[in-house]
């Protein structure tokens, strides 16, 4: 979990004082610990949602990155749970900023994780009104045929499985892992 951006706090989050690596009392892992207050600084998944919209016509919209990671590449709208948000309202609320599209009837498609950097992909299907546009993360939208989605431009392989597990609900190929 090193590329989690709390990996490498070093000061207790409540009293200030030193963190030390350390197991708490009743655990199995070494965590970052605070040894004046007893606080256990855990480095936990944050959680993303995103949704794969669909138009009545079975086309679905994808946005290329402008932004770090992967820049460039294809992905469905997506990104970061806030504080006091549910999964379902943070994936409408991205793919307003992403496509400037309004998207409504999410269906959960399934969640995607993988190791490394501690992320969990919350991904819904859901019926798209409008035709969308360029948001500030992004360079570009396309709505794409199932048969013509990017497989080997797609932003990461959560993007990848999700795609794969549509792909196939529709009845289409789709390239293995």
């Amino acid at each position: 979990m090193t590329h989690h951006p709390h990996a490498t706090s070093r000061f207790c989050m409540h009293c200030g004082q030193r963190l030390m690596s350390a197991i708490p009392e009743g655990d199995t892992q070494r965590r970052l610990v605070c040894l004046d207050c007893g606080f256990v600084h855990y480095i936990n998944p944050r959680p993303v949602a995103g949704t794969i919209p669909e138009r009545d016509d079975g086309r679905l919209l994808l946005v290329r990155r402008a932004i770090e990671p992967r820049v460039g590449t294809w992905v469905f709208p997506g990104g970061y749970m806030d504080v006091e948000e549910t999964a379902e309202e943070a994936a409408i609320r991205e793919t307003k900023e992403e496509a400037l599209l309004e998207v409504q009837e999410l269906s959960l498609l399934g969640v995607y994780t993988r190791p490394g950097p501690g992320v969990v992909v919350v991904v819904y299907e859901a019926l798209a009104f409008g035709e969308g546009a360029v948001g500030d993360e992004t360079s570009e939208i396309a709505w794409f045929r199932p048969n013509d989605i990017p497989w080997e431009e797609l932003a990461f392989d959560t993007t990848h499985w999700a795609l794969r597990d549509w792909a196939r609900r529709r009845g289409f190929p789709a390239p293995e892992d």
